[in-house]
């Protein structure tokens, strides 16, 4: 329960401390007064969105701060333990500023928090209900919800069925692209078979390419090599002038001076290793052309295979390493491939898996709906009825699908009836604005479940009057004995029910508009009710009709 709350700078509030206790109370004032401000400044404190359009011209910053009795309520205290918020005497001090650069600073009981954990918090301490709220109701989108949140067990149910549903489609869709893709894997799973049959039946060797195109030049140049070296061979041995012979003349000629000067002995060494160094070139000419020979078939093979080891490494690689390096990796591509087609399978048997565990999960949900929208349709007939409204009638509609669904149904919608034997259609087709106010407030009750939340109502009396009026605000009065309600209106009747009774105001200080806001009195409160009914000027009958409707629903209490 809020106790306290301060507001400063922000929009026609210059500054307000108000002290809250249980009960119900009431906030009234004229249009433009500031009591959808100080609900925005709530719904800020809360966790919804700032903005520095909020803060008051010529100041920087505007500050809310709220101070929550937070006894016994668990759940939140659970929470804000799990997020190593220390209460202390019960109490939550949510405390939030907000500069025109777009800074914010939220701090609970004087520790910073993210926004993300204001709104988590902020679910726990309030339920606001507006205009907004009336829309939501119209939307056929939202109305599942009322079947899936109204009890724990529901809510575990949708969850663990939606979490099945993706694991369902996750799975689906692999599988499907999968298939979709079988064409085009077979043909790549053709052509890497291909491409490695291929190089395998090329059996190629690392060096092999420059190999042959050593053996294919010297094979085209046989005639000249041949020629060459017998002619050198005739000029060491064969010829008229041998240079064997000439050296080894000249050796034994220089050998023989030796004996007639020692100077000569390195001359004569010199000539005598270059005789035999002459020597065993000569040797390894006539064993180099020993052996070679020309052969025809050799040489075609040799073009064969060097025209082959061409080819491929146009189609795979600059170099046969590079074409082996392709064969490697189309190898493993190949391997990847064919363990798809075995995980398509797999997948297979995922896809029925996954698909029997979510139907069995929305059988299981689809169990819980029509249960709960039983009871929800009898629990808000009953509100209904105490609303004025004894012929109507609400029921869910679950149109149901053998497909799997995001939702676990084709259509889930409340179908509404204001009067006896008319057609159930559409909510939002069908029903008027009192009696949507009317709903609203039924739905409130129905799914009040949470009896340390505040009740806030942003004028959800809208549409109303008369007796229905008195109706309406008799069950807000009755929501109010559990929890505690804040209510804005502009009806009499809801203003009667007030426990604590707060009046807006405008006026112009210094040329500024400030919105203040006071506590009336009974007496003043008594007054309030009655310019509410009559105007400014109200008769002793206003006041008189005003204290007997005050005097009504304290009875009632």
């Amino acid at each position: 329960m809020l106790t306290q709350m301060g507001i400063r700078n922000f929009a026609l509030i210059e500054q307000m401390n108000l002290q809250f206790s249980d009960g119900i109370t009431i906030f009234t004032g004229e249009t433009g007064a500031g009591k959808s401000i100080l609900m925005d400044a709530f719904s800020i404190l809360l966790g919804e969105r700032a903005s520095s359009d909020f803060i008051r011209h010529g100041k920087d910053a505007f500050v809310i701060e709220g101070v929550f009795d937070v006894t016994d309520d668990t759940e939140l205290l659970d929470l804000l333990t799990a997020k190593n918020i220390l209460v202390e005497e019960n109490q939550l001090i949510l405390s939030r500023s907000f500069n025109r650069q777009g800074k914010s600073t939220i701090l609970a009981n004087d520790q910073a928090i993210p926004l993300k954990a204001l709104r988590e918090i902020g679910l726990y301490l309030a339920d606001i209900h507006g205009q907004y709220s009336n829309q939501l109701l119209l939307n056929p989108d939202v109305h599942h919800k009322y079947l899936d949140e109204y009890t724990k067990e529901g809510q575990t149910a949708f969850d663990t069925y939606v979490k099945a549903y993706k694991s369902y489609k996750t799975a689906k869709s692999q599988l499907d692209g999968l298939e979709a893709m079988a064409a085009e894997r077979a043909r790549e799973l053709d052509m890497l078979r291909f491409q490695i049959d291929e190089i395998e039946e090329a059996q190629l060797k690392p060096g092999e390419d420059e190999a042959l195109a050593a053996e294919l030049k010297r094979l085209d140049s046989f005639e000249h090599l041949d020629k060459v070296l017998g002619a050198c061979y005739n000029a060491f041995y064969s010829d008229r002038h041998a240079i064997l012979e000439a050296v080894n003349s000249i050796k034994s000629e220089v050998q023989d001076l030796v004996r007639y000067d020692e100077e000569l002995k390195d001359l004569s060494e010199l000539i005598n290793s270059a005789y035999f160094q002459l020597e065993e070139a000569a040797q390894g000419l006539d064993r180099y052309r020993d052996s070679i020979s020309y052969d025809e078939e050799r040489y075609a093979y040799c073009q064969e295979r060097d025209s082959l080891i061409y080819g491929l490494k146009r189609k795979y690689g600059e170099t046969i390493e590079a074409v082996l390096e392709f064969e490697n990796k189309a190898q493993a591509r190949l391997e990847e491939l064919e363990a798809q087609s075995y995980a398509k399978e797999d997948l297979e048997k995922a896809v029925q898996q996954a698909e029997a565990d979510a139907r069995t999960k929305l059988a299981e949900l689809t169990a819980i709906r029509d249960t709960n929208s039983a009871i929800i349709a009898e629990q808000l007939q009953k509100q209904l009825k105490d609303l004025g409204m004894s012929k109507a009638k609400l029921q869910f509609v679950i149109e149901k699908s053998d497909e799997l669904l995001p939702l676990g149904a084709k259509r889930i919608e409340l179908l509404f009836n204001a009067n006896a034997g008319e057609d159930l259609l559409p909510l939002h087709k069908v029903a008027s604005g009192g009696e949507i106010s009317r709903i609203a407030l039924a739905f409130k009750t129905v799914f009040n479940t949470k009896t340390f939340k505040t009740l806030v109502f942003d004028e959800i009396d809208v549409g109303i009057s008369g007796d229905i009026a008195l109706q309406v605000a008799a069950k807000i009065q009755q929501l109010s004995n559990s929890t505690q309600v804040f209510c804005i209106t502009h009806l009499p009747q809801t203003a009667s029910i007030a426990k604590h009774h707060y009046h807006l105001s405008k006026q112009e200080v210094d040329g500024r508009t400030v919105s203040s806001l006071t506590e009336l009195s009974e007496e003043e409160h008594v007054e309030q009710i009655a310019r509410m009914m009559s105007g400014q000027n109200f008769s002793h009958t206003a006041l008189a009709t005003a204290k007997e409707m005050i005097q009504h629903f304290k009875n009632k209490h």
